[in-house]
C-alpha cells in the first residue's frame, strides 16, 4: 500500500506529501494524487523504506506510528530516535522517520519498523 503521509493534505509539509512508488520502485513525481495499490490503485511505498546500518550502533529507517493524542499532521515526516532496550540489538539506535500510520493500535502510542 501507499504510506499515509504520501496524501496531500495530511501534513503542511515545504516539499508535499512523501514520496510513493510505481510497481518499478520509480518516485511518482504527482504531489500525492495517485491513488494506492491497496484501493485499486497503483501507488506503493517505496522499497527504500527499509533500515540501513551507520555503524554497529545507529541505523536509519522509517516507521509507522500512533501517538495517543496527536494525529497524523503532528507525526508525518517526523524524526524519532529509537533506543532497543531487548534482545540482540539492546543499546542500538534507530533513527527513523514516520512515513504511515500505524492504525491497528486502538488508540495507544505504537510504532512499526519498516523492513
Amino acid at each position: 500500500c501507499k504510506s499515509s503521509c504520501g496524501w496531500p493534505g495530511k501534513a503542511t509539509l515545504k516539499k508535499g506529501p512523501f514520496w510513493s512508488c510505481s510497481s518499478s520502485n520509480t518516485i511518482l513525481n504527482d504531489g500525492g494524487q495517485t491513488q494506492s495499490y491497496c484501493a485499486g490503485g497503483t501507488a506503493f511505498a517505496c522499497s527504500f523504506e527499509q533500515p540501513w546500518a551507520v555503524n554497529s550502533s545507529v541505523a536509519y529507517g522509517y516507521i509507522a506510528i500512533t501517538i495517543n493524542g496527536q494525529t497524523e499532521a503532528d507525526w508525518c515526516c517526523s524524526c524519532y530516535e529509537l533506543t532497543f532496550t531487548d534482545g540482540a540489538a539492546k543499546g542500538q539506535k534507530l533513527i527513523a522517520m514516520a512515513t504511515n500510520t500505524g492504525d491497528d493500535s486502538n488508540g495507544a502510542t505504537a510504532i512499526d519498523i519498516n523492513i
